[in-house]
């Protein structure tokens, strides 16, 4: 018979970022206060309520580890967010963000988990969010992080390529780059000019940001594209690095999940520990989302209280 766990209570928390964005996540505490505290970052037009968050509250693996899911600057395709220095709302969301916006906003996320918890702090990144978190590593060399989690890291400018081709991708961010020069970066490209594996809507500023050749937001490169820009910011981390991917449904390119986790170990060459894991489900890891808990709660308890050491 299987035993219902209900999922442990949490609450709502604020902050406020250095560019004057006001962020929502949900906190759930451990009983113990020392525990270790998992940062979670959803993937592209996600939020804190990313799908595997709720399965992550009732897991029992994860029951001594303090659980934090965060929004970001990019929550949502478009949406509403408070912003400025008398906060006003204003249309935000994954179609408008710059990929660096990660970095405020992951500072923001720090400093409120290092001032109200005194155990190791690792940052969890979804898909796109991986990339986000390896930026922000790498970009600040904060001390504080002690280990991240690439959930379903993802190449997402090659995907975009392989999904548009070569000549139509090329034309759009031509496109893009007219509209940016005219002073309208805002403006959505056509409903034809998607991205992700739910098609989402983009504006021509954050085309340009996510897919101009050499910019941060190419992080990883798994379609053999001889990018300049991918790995770097993984190559700079020293903390222990824990890889995850589905089964099936992964932005990973031909070689599949194998040959993701195999480059993505080859460039870690400086990090503490490198170790990995392929589930069942897809990129949301759907229906092994506590098999996903489990992974992650062995591997806190293996390799991350013993990075202190080496980070102080």
């Amino acid at each position: 018979m299987t035993i219902k766990i209900e999922p442990r209570s949490g609450r709502l928390v604020r902050v406020r970022t250095t560019q004057h964005v006001e962020l929502t996540g949900f906190l759930a505490p451990a009983p113990v206060a020392g525990a270790p505290l998992l940062i979670s970052l959803h993937g592209l037009s996600g939020n804190f309520d990313t799908s595997f968050t709720f399965d992550f509250l009732q897991s029992p693996d994860l029951a001594g580890v303090h659980l934090l899911s965060i929004g970001c600057s990019g929550h949502g395709n478009i949406a509403m967010s408070r912003v400025g220095t008398a906060p006003a709302y204003k249309l935000t969301g994954s179609a408008f963000e710059y990929f660096d916006d990660c970095i405020p906003d992951l500072a923001a996320w720090m400093d409120f988990a290092a001032g109200s918890h005194d155990g190791p702090i690792v940052l969890m990144g979804h898909s796109l969010g991986a990339s986000k978190i390896l930026r922000y590593a790498a970009a600040t060399g904060d001390t504080r992080v002690r280990g991240l989690v690439l959930a379903s890291a993802a190449d997402l400018r090659g995907a975009f390529f392989a999904l548009h081709g070569e000549e139509k991708a090329a034309a759009f961010l031509a496109q893009a780059r007219q509209w940016v020069e005219a002073g309208q970066g805002r403006v959505l490209m056509g409903e034809d000019c998607v991205l992700g594996l739910l098609r989402q809507r983009i504006s021509a500023q954050t085309l340009l940001d996510r897919f101009e050749e050499g910019r941060p937001a190419d992080t990883f490169d798994f379609h053999g594209r001889r990018s300049s820009r991918a790995f770097q910011d993984l190559s700079a981390v020293t903390a222990p690095i824990l890889s995850l991917y589905g089964s099936e449904g992964e932005i990973v390119g031909s070689a599949g999940v194998r040959g993701a986790i195999e480059l993505l170990r080859g460039h870690a060459a400086s990090a503490v520990s490198f170790s990995s894991a392929v589930l069942g489900g897809n990129h949301w890891y759907a229906g092994h989302e506590i098999e996903a808990a489990a992974v992650i709660a062995g591997w806190l308890g293996r390799h991350v209280q013993d990075s202190k050491e080496h980070h102080d």
